[in-house]
């Protein structure tokens, strides 16, 4: 398929109110209140479940083609992203409609996020959520980017 039907089908689809959603984010480790300490970090866990042909682009994915997987954290600002997030090794392969290598993931891909609270964060509950924006694929044709979220509780401890 050559680029305009890249992004021309997805129009079409939409259009038509045809709905797909190859992919579907979840919570590893259960949804209970996950607990952390005011200054301290906490992994979060977060899976995706990609049907069998489809796949997403990499978190490292080179700029000039698909839309690379970006994964934050929203909902508190005392709440934050700190150090690297742990990603599965890619798939590279070069594709002739964007004419450069990407790197996929499909299948049951993990990304362990490192969330740190604020040191002088007060005991409580903070809900946020783990927001992934993303383009998926198939061999015939990519769907439009979206964001998908998954709601996540911390439950915050004062230590002293």
């Amino acid at each position: 398929m050559n680029r305009l039907g890249l992004l021309v089908l997805p129009m079409l689809l939409a259009a038509t109110s045809f709905s797909l959603k190859p992919v579907r984010w979840s919570l590893v480790g259960g949804a209970s209140p996950r607990e952390v300490a005011a200054g301290r970090t906490v992994a979060i866990t977060v899976q995706a479940d990609i049907a069998k042909g489809w796949h997403i682009y990499s978190l490292t994915q080179q700029a000039g083609g698909p839309i690379p997987l970006r994964i934050g954290v929203q909902g508190a600002p005392d709440v934050t992203i700190r150090g690297l997030i742990k990603a599965p090794k890619p798939d590279k392969y070069f594709d002739q409609n964007f004419r450069m290598t990407t790197e996929l993931y499909s299948g049951k891909p993990r990304f362990t996020i490192p969330v740190g609270l604020a040191g002088r964060a007060g005991k409580g509950v903070r809900r946020v959520e783990v927001t992934a924006r993303y383009q998926v694929c198939s061999d015939k044709l990519c769907l439009p980017p979206r964001t998908d979220t998954v709601r996540v509780a911390l439950s915050v401890v004062v230590t002293r």
